[in-house]
């Protein structure tokens, strides 16, 4: 996943222009002096959380490390975020909030489409969406409320893969009037329902079905983290003491952590996207704690670089989520054949600098429609939004205020714990020090803890930890495989059907020393192979796994002198697994990746070198009787 259509930089309440800000209050109120954000405080701390967060999923699409997803639960800060921003807008403007999302989100994403959309009909797509309104699949580019079609073209899935966000983000938007009013309500009881929902949905003891079961699964899973926004907007979290409240995202913490470690260690699979139920209680403790983590950045505001890095980060949101992975999708083109000196570091730097390069065009060619959307004059670079941090005089006497309040501030603040005015005698009571220090304390305790866990979980997912492999032993099990070539498959929506074409290697140039290959059989450097699967790259070949599948085996390898070619296997749209270029030289090799529950899986081979083809060798399903 991903970043928040909420794009508005920290700003006053309401411009000119008629635009949502994040972190302003209601209108008319006035919080207390501890809620409202300081210079260099609490909002652009979250600004910076966002950025943050855009950056993580751009590195994970681009370099498919999963141990991003359990170090740093990006998608369910974002949905926190945006339901933050959300509970402001309603509180300020009602139920016209949802049409000011709309226009914020659904221009960038029609711009989108529109290229989109048209490269994929020039690129020969002819054949309808194989869904319930064929070509009336369209429908959802205009108003996404299911995952917009494309075509089988096998760079195609780059523009809709990571459309889920959007599609999730719609669907809260328009729940929010509804859950507004029952979260004011029953603030808590609502948040555990959220919390429990994933969790049923997991056990199948709720199952939606139907025509939109896909979205229900996504809202359900995000919910909690929404609403958890709502409960900061509101000041919910901050009334809670710090020892409860520190013990509460503990407990959290740990709960969604060992659940996280238990799938992670059964199936070897640490794709956090892949785990509904554990991915929201592990993203709700994340939340909480960086919620209620707030320390002050006004070091962030004297490097002017970063700041306005932050800042530009957050206003062209959409359109870098919306352009990142088509983008990542050609710079591995374009790299491709450029053969680079130095270690896996170097080739991983370049890498991510074609790609935010080619996201900077797309920002430069797209970018300004954010600025049409939310009523602001269209620029290539967005202006400077924020207020002014103004400094202190050197003369001035600043408030006192606690150690605690920087990282946490109290329910309520009295005149007493503000300080007293300039000029005033100070009084000569002394303001007691236990409880802040028991705060900090807390709150350390709470943070470091949370993190600790984030971080063995990442090094858990790499397979770093000394001496420990992340895959328990299982009881022997009754297993059945499923040639891929007895299976009914697509190739780029064409019939397509095991290839019988013998490979004579160099290890057998004579018919004689050549070994005897049975029908629809292939040798690879002299080994036998029953079955084989040959593709033309690029393309992509879809099959339908049965019932109780876990694993696709195969043994994949380039067929042509010169070629260089890319394996990848995709699950419902999901990489799981890539080869990264290979060319003949570097052999055959073995896969065994982990497809369970897929629906349909994609085994995709693309390559810059003409004439290349991809041998997949003994392709077969594996699967639990």
């Amino acid at each position: 996943m991903t970043p928040s259509p909420d794009t508005a930089a920290t700003a006053p309440a309401r411009s000119a222009e008629g635009v949502d800000v994040p972190g302003t209050p209601p209108t008319g109120h006035t919080p207390p002096a501890a809620a409202r954000p300081r210079s260099g405080g609490r909002e652009r701390y979250l600004d910076m959380w966002r950025a943050a967060a855009l950056v993580r999923v751009v590195t994970y699409h681009v370099l498919g490390w999963i141990w991003l997803t359990v170090l740093f639960p990006a998608m369910g800060l974002m949905f926190a975020l945006a339901g933050s921003l959300m509970a402001n807008s309603l509180d300020r403007t009602g139920t016209s909030a949802v049409r000011r999302r709309l226009r914020r989100l659904l221009p960038p994403l029609w711009g989108f489409a529109t290229v989109a959309v048209t490269l994929l009909l020039v690129a020969g797509w002819h054949t309808a969406p194989a869904a319930r309104l064929g070509w009336g699949e369209l429908v959802w580019w205009i108003f996404p409320a299911r995952t917009p079609p494309v075509s089988d073209q096998p760079w195609a899935w780059a523009y809709n893969t990571v459309l889920w966000y959007i599609v999730t983000y719609l669907w809260l938007v328009l729940l929010s009037p509804l859950l507004r009013p029952a979260f004011r309500r029953w603030p808590w009881q609502i948040l555990a329902a959220a919390a429990a929902l994933p969790i049923a949905f997991r056990f199948d003891i709720v199952n939606v079905g139907g025509y939109f079961n896909e979205q229900a699964t996504n809202v359900s899973s995000y919910l909690a983290c929404w609403l958890l926004g709502f409960a900061h907007h509101d000041g919910l979290l901050r009334r809670i003491p710090a020892r409860r409240y520190a013990l509460a995202v503990l407990g959290l913490a740990v709960t969604g952590a060992t659940w996280v470690l238990y799938l992670g260690w059964s199936t070897g699979n640490y794709d956090l996207n892949r785990m509904q139920g554990a991915n929201t209680l592990w993203s709700l403790a994340f939340i909480a704690a960086v919620f209620r983590f707030r320390p002050r950045l006004d070091w962030l505001g004297r490097i002017r670089p970063l700041d306005r890095l932050v800042e530009l980060l957050n206003a062209r949101a959409v359109t870098i989520y919306l352009w990142h992975l088509p983008a990542g999708v050609l710079a591995g083109s374009l790299i491709a054949p450029v053969a680079l000196s130095g270690g896996w570091l170097t080739n991983i730097v370049f890498r991510l600098a074609v790609v935010w390069a080619l996201v900077a065009v797309a920002v430069a060619l797209f970018g300004w429609i954010e600025d049409l959307a939310a009523r602001r004059r269209p620029a290539l670079i967005p202006a400077r939004v924020s207020p002014a941090r103004p400094r202190p005089s050197r003369g001035a006497v600043p408030a006192p205020v606690v150690a605690a309040s920087a990282v946490s501030p109290a329910p309520a603040v009295t005149a007493a714990e503000v300080g007293p005015a300039p000029g005033a005698a100070v009084p000569a009571v002394r303001r007691p020090v236990r409880p802040a220090t028991s705060g900090v304390r807390w709150h350390g305790a709470m943070v470091s803890t949370v993190g600790l866990l984030a971080a063995g979980l990442g090094i858990m997912a790499v397979n770093l930890w000394p001496g420990v492999t992340t895959r328990t032993p299982q009881a022997v099990r009754q297993e059945v495989t499923y040639p891929l070539s007895d299976l009914p498959m697509l190739v780029d929506g064409l019939s397509a059907e095991a290839k019988s074409v013998p490979l004579v290697t160099a290890e057998s140039p004579t018919t004689t020393d050549r070994p005897t290959v049975p029908p629809g059989g292939v040798t690879l450097h002299g080994e036998v192979f029953p079955r084989a699967v040959l593709t033309a790259a690029p393309s992509r070949l879809r099959v339908q796994p049965p019932a109780g599948c876990e694993r696709l085996q195969a043994v994949i390898d380039v067929k042509a002198d010169d070629a260089q070619v890319t394996f990848a296997v995709r699950a419902d749209d999901v990489t799981v697994f890539e080869s990264g270029v290979r060319g003949p030289a570097d052999g055959a090799e073995r896969i065994d990746v982990d497809v369970t529950r897929a629906s349909y899986v994609d085994l995709v081979t693309s390559s810059t070198s003409g004439g290349a083809v991809g041998v997949w060798a003994d392709p077969r399903f594996v699967c639990a009787t």
